[in-house]
Order: structure tokens, then sequence, then C-alpha cells
């Protein structure tokens, strides 16, 4: 499993089945969870059938978005804070 930042994808041929299977090639794990925690029970589900099934198929669809969206870079790091009107003087300001 690979974890960039609360997005985790697939390494090996199991997971991506698993993922697959589920309609989707990333999920975005909410922040009250631990991503790396995620990824372990999501490993493990891979595997074997095993109650981390039911969880990562939980999360799944609560993650998945419909098809003719197009993707969208993930919020952590691709792209910067909008700047509210208010605070456009203080940007000026520092730069």
């Amino acid at each position: 499993m690979r974890v960039n930042g609360r997005t985790l994808r697939y390494s090996n041929l199991a997971e991506r089945r698993l993922f697959l299977s589920l309609g989707i090639t990333e999920v975005r794990v909410p922040r009250s969870m631990n991503p790396y925690t995620v990824a372990r029970r999501i490993a493990r589900a891979a595997k074997n059938a095993t109650p981390d099934m039911e969880f990562f198929k939980a999360l799944a669809t609560q993650a998945k978005r419909p098809p003719d969206l197009p993707p969208v870079p993930t919020p952590d790091f691709d792209r910067p804070e909008p700047v509210i009107p208010e605070h456009e003087l203080v940007h000026a300001e520092a730069a």
C-alpha cells in the first residue's frame, strides 16, 4: 500500500484487484483515522476475507465519486489555500 498524505493507492496486484472490485483506484482516509493503520487493514483484506474487508468496503463507498467527474488533485499537496479578500493586503505586504 502506498501512502501519500491521506490518499492510499495500491502497490501490488492483490490490492489492485481489491480496489478495482469496488470501482476505485485510490481511497482518501478521513482525518478521524490514521492512514497507516488503514493501509495495514486494507493490505490484510487483500490477502484474505477478514472483517477488514467490510471495513474497506465501507471506506470505499464513502470515498467513491461519480464516474463523469474528472480526477481532482489531492487537497493536501497540490493546491494552495485560497486568499480571502480580507487577507489580500497581508499577502501583498509579505511579497
